[in-house]
């Protein structure tokens, strides 16, 4: 008994050094190394592309000489007086506030909806969920057919009697064709992450407001809301974010047109960098939007935070 307790304790200090040795300290190493390919490839694909846009910005640099001149902060002081950059400022920031506003309502409004327990509600998820598959490419083009003068679009205005403008050449009207496109498009992909929220909301809370006399209005204003605040806060960046740096919309939908009523800041940059081969001034104008979206997401972590 003796002898085998002795070996026994001998065994025990060293199968738990192995443990320690496979578990302890290198448990970090081993997870580094599972998760390497793809932090390699942000750091190939995303990061090192980012430095590479923030020292263009400090160069006039083109594909087609391999001569690159510093100028330091000129690109951002021609950017403060190029009146095209200021106009495309001001549209993507329309364009920005005149989707993410009915976005999150109608997200939100529909998510409410689609968690009612109701027979036929998983059919009506499917079908509202359609319009977020369809490539991105293709909205454009659909869209186009849409908002052609004899489209369906001014075809259902004329059933109530309302004349549709020509949407496409209208300088008034063809920032609506940027945004109503990118909410049929986004907002049954936001109404998902709503609707994972609200069913993350445990039940009991409703119960026990329900038994103290609380009405709808009320268990929307004092529960639903302020458990919903992490996932509006990630609808509300992503939407931003993607809006913001939208390019297929105004490239093809519009081309930025008519008289740059809807050249939006992505494609300002796209211009300068690929049309007019500018790639020192369009990384600078990319790396106002990044600060700009940057301090954005910022403003929007301190304002939503809150104490679990």
């Amino acid at each position: 008994m003796a002898g085998a307790t002795a070996s026994q304790g001998a065994r025990g200090p060293l199968s738990d050094r192995l443990r320690r040795a496979w578990l302890g300290p290198r448990q970090p190493y081993w997870g580094l190394l599972f998760v390497l390919p793809i932090l390699a490839f942000f750091v190939v694909f995303k990061f090192w592309q980012m430095f590479r846009a923030i020292r263009l910005s400090l160069f006039d640099a083109n594909p087609v000489s391999p001569v690159e001149t510093f100028v330091g902060a000129q690109n951002y002081l021609d950017l403060a007086g190029d009146a095209l950059f200021l106009r495309a400022l001001a549209t993507t920031a329309t364009y920005v506030t005149g989707t993410v506003a009915p976005l999150m309502v109608l997200s939100l409004f529909l998510a409410l909806m689609l968690h009612q327990k109701l027979r036929g509600v998983p059919v009506f998820r499917t079908l509202l969920f359609l319009p977020a598959i369809v490539p991105i490419i293709i909205v454009p083009i659909l869209w186009r057919v849409l908002f052609h003068p004899y489209g369906l679009v001014n075809e259902g205005l004329a059933i109530v009697d309302v004349a549709g403008p020509n949407w496409l050449s209208d300088s008034g009207a063809v920032i609506w064709t940027l945004i109503i496109p990118t909410d049929w498009r986004f907002v049954p992909l936001y109404m998902l992450v709503f609707l994972a929220g609200l069913q993350a909301i445990p039940e009991d809370l409703y119960d026990a407001a329900k038994v103290d006399g609380a009405s709808m209005v009320q268990r929307f204003r004092w529960i639903t809301l302020p458990l919903l605040k992490p996932t509006t806060l990630v609808v509300l960046i992503a939407s931003v974010t993607f809006t913001a740096k939208s390019i297929v919309l105004p490239l093809v939908l519009t081309e930025g047109g008519p008289n740059n009523a809807s050249a939006t800041l992505s494609l300002f940059i796209y211009q300068n960098g690929f049309v007019f081969f500018n790639l020192g001034y369009a990384s600078a104008a990319s790396m106002v939007l990044l600060a700009i979206v940057v301090v954005f997401t910022l403003a929007n972590l301190r304002l939503f935070r809150t104490d679990e």
